[in-house]
């Protein structure tokens, strides 16, 4: 540390001596002096930390009355002296060029004016009187406003103009623009990419290589090296020709470390630059292409309401509330919501309300939705098409429906709803098409309503909803479905006077397959395959389910990575009960970043075919299937251990649905053995086409089967 001021005087005046060696004498700045510079980002911070804690330390021992008067004299000698090589530091940096006279030097003084009082606070930390104690914590305070200052000139330097400001003032009110016609290609299109990837280092404070990418005029005035662009022909276009660079050229845009440019926007520059005659050229002067077309839908702008993205808590939810929950679009916030249970509740329709803004698309149809459960709906203030088919609704449901002014599509086929109740919501309500067949609502009605609300009142099979003729699916009251000596099979269906008919090779049933009276026995692997028939219905869906018989049952095991916490309970790879698509179901073991590395005990030796391990793929929530799966065979608990069958998986392309899959391990040859080790290979780290791309994923295992 600097202990006096003549050493601290002499140390400033050798430093600027020898900036100002380089700066007038110079034609070229020596690369180790421009290497130096690049140190002041992480040298400035060292000063700033030290002199708030500083700080803190002043004030706290102020109001304790135990000033710790040592090691404040310190702190400021060590924030003293880094705050005079950042400085230093700074000054190389500027020598590389690129930035806005004006703010550099305001930043330059003020970074200089900093360090100097930070010196004196240095100085007069040591002094005694009166006067200096009053005058110190105030001279603090100024010195940290000045700081602050610099501060932010450097981040106007480093970041653009509004870097501080931009997410607290509000976002401009974007044009709407509904038609890809309508878009100015470099307006709407290639200034937003620039404005994304390239303008923190191309704007009016901050031009590397003396090029600003900010407005039509800076790019048109080029750089230090020229134009940059050629209309008519981007492979002259400097600026086109540099994002093309291998990343690791000195010379590529966006330099690397930094967010690059997506294939798309890359198509996008390259098209404007090739098929524009003029700067400011509209996509309809423009020749028409496919592919321009699907990649400019994502710049339209529609003047709608802004929804935010849904949390996952609450999507968890609405889901264990038993609800399907889908995106409409990928990578947008709205909701399809089905609900997919037996029986619905009001504390279910209730869960909705997590939702109320994402939820544009809800289907209640099939279920028991009464009155009392409808009142809850009215909440969901984006909806925009409602399902309530085959529910035991009323009129009652109408009045609460008035509240949604969203709605476009209303589903009320099989209702006890009436005329008179439906006018009066469409009174309030602009509804462009309502489904009412099977109501008391008689064809002269509908024609009368559909003509009076300029409407689609549809009083026939509703296109789009022929679904709702059908039968719900019978229900599978055996929940586990593998065993090892045999297994009754219950089925069950809501409605009275429906036939269940089923077949045991996993064929189509109909109406001359077995009759369902009795629970089902069965002592071998079987496909069963289901399906409800009811006279004035459409049959139900055919609901396949297979019933494994396990060959060998586990006696003992060990775990070499325990689950994580929240999904732990080994004993679940071997309950013979199957988890469901809600991985917090209680059923699965949940990896995160580590293998699943199980060593199973037989009892004796047992000969073993193949093993199968059943997972959980859900990307949305970053959990991934296996990698691969690989199976050992011993003699021996500990040792001896030898591959005997191997399977790599191929993760699916980008896919936000659930999916649970069984992945078999079959050995080349049927294995004699009393241990097994089974590897699940965890990915490590997520795909590149995923939001998290570089994380560590999950692995979800619910039960590991020996065939």
């Amino acid at each position: 540390m600097i202990k006096n001021t003549k050493t601290q005087i002499i140390f400033i005046i050798c430093v600027f001596a020898f900036n100002v060696t380089y700066s007038d004498n110079s034609e070229e700045v020596p690369r180790f002096v421009l290497a130096l510079g690049r140190f002041h980002p992480l040298i400035l911070h060292l000063p700033i930390g030290a002199l708030l804690l500083t700080f803190f330390l002043d004030v706290m021992g102020r109001i304790r009355k135990n000033y710790p008067k040592t090691t404040i004299k310190y702190a400021l000698g060590f924030s003293s002296f880094f705050s005079i090589l950042a400085c230093a530091l700074g000054y190389f940096l500027s020598l590389e060029g690129g930035y806005s006279e004006a703010v550099l030097d305001i930043h330059f003084w003020t970074g200089i004016a900093s360090a100097i009082l930070i010196t004196m606070l240095f100085l007069l930390a040591d002094k005694k009187g009166k006067l200096i104690k009053q005058l110190f914590f105030p001279f603090f305070v100024i010195t940290l406003v000045l700081i602050s200052v610099a501060g932010h000139f450097g981040s106007v330097l480093t970041h653009g103009d509004n870097f501080i400001t931009e997410h607290i003032k509000p976002l401009p009110k974007a044009k709407t623009i509904t038609h890809i016609d309508s878009l100015n290609m470099y307006e709407d299109v290639v200034l937003k990419i620039f404005d994304d990837k390239c303008i923190q280092c191309h704007n009016t404070s901050k031009r590397k290589g003396e090029l600003a990418l900010h407005t039509k005029e800076s790019i048109l005035k080029g750089g230090e090296s020229g134009d940059v662009i050629m209309l008519g022909n981007a492979n002259k276009s400097m600026l086109y020709k540099h994002i093309l660079l291998p990343i690791t050229d000195d010379k590529h845009m966006p330099p690397e470390g930094k967010p690059q440019l997506t294939k798309d926007e890359i198509w996008l520059i390259e098209y404007w630059l090739n098929k524009s005659k003029k700067f400011n050229t509209k996509v309809v002067a423009m020749p028409k292409s496919d592919t321009l077309n699907k990649l400019l839908n994502t710049y339209l702008v529609f003047n709608k309401k802004k929804i935010k993205e849904a949390s996952l808590s609450d999507i968890q939810t609405v889901e264990s509330a038993g609800f399907l929950v889908r995106k409409l679009v990928p990578n947008q916030p709205e909701l399809w919501v089905k609900f997919n249970t037996d029986s619905i509740t009001k504390k279910a329709v209730k869960a909705l309300s997590k939702l109320k803004e994402q939820i544009v698309e809800l289907d209640l149809s099939n279920s028991a939705l009464s009155d009392a459960m409808a009142s809850e709906i009215k909440k969901l203030k984006n909806l925009e098409k409602l399902d309530l088919s085959n529910s035991q609704i009323t009129n009652k449901t109408l009045s609460y429906l008035k509240d949604l002014k969203t709605l476009k599509t209303l589903n009320l086929v099989n209702t006890a709803v009436n005329e008179k109740d439906l006018e009066h919501l469409l009174s309030s309500n602009k509804i462009d098409n309502i489904y009412v067949w099977k109501t008391s609502i008689t064809k002269t009605e509908a024609e009368q309503i559909q003509n009076k609300f300029k409407i689609n009142l549809n009083n026939g099979i509703a296109q789009g909803f022929v679904e709702i003729t059908h039968l719900k699916a019978p229900t599978l009251l055996t929940k586990n479905t593998l065993f090892t000596d045999t297994i009754s099979i219950r089925l069950d269906s809501k409605l009275k006077a429906t036939k269940i008919f089923y077949m045991l090779d996993g064929t189509e049933p109909d109406s001359t397959a077995l009759v369902y009276k009795t629970p089902i026995l069965i002592d071998t692997t079987t496909s069963i395959a289901i399906k409800a028939y009811k006279e004035g219905w459409l049959p139900s869906k055919t609901i396949k389910t297979d019933f494994i018989k396990v060959n060998h049952k586990v006696v003992d095991f060990n775990i070499l990575h325990n689950p994580e916490k929240q999904y732990f309970g080994p004993k679940k790879l071997f309950d013979f009960k199957l988890g469901s698509e809600n991985f917090k179901d209680e059923k699965w073991n949940g990896y995160l970043g580590n293998d699943l590395n199980a060593t199973i005990d037989l009892g004796d030796k047992k000969t073993v075919n193949a093993i199968s391990v059943n997972c959980l793929g859900r990307s949305r929530d970053w959990i991934m299937f296996p990698k691969s799966i690989q199976v050992f065979a011993s003699s021996n608990k500990t040792s001896g251990f030898k591959l005997v069958g191997s399977l790599s998986i191929k993760e699916d392309e980008k896919n936000d649905s659930t999916k649970i899959k069984q992945f078999m391990v079959k050995m080349p040859k049927p294995t004699e053995a009393q241990y097994f080790k089974v590897v699940a290979k965890n990915p490590k780290t997520l795909p590149k086409w995923h939001e998290g791309s570089g994380n560590p994923p999950w692995i979800f295992v619910d039960e590991v089967i020996i065939w």
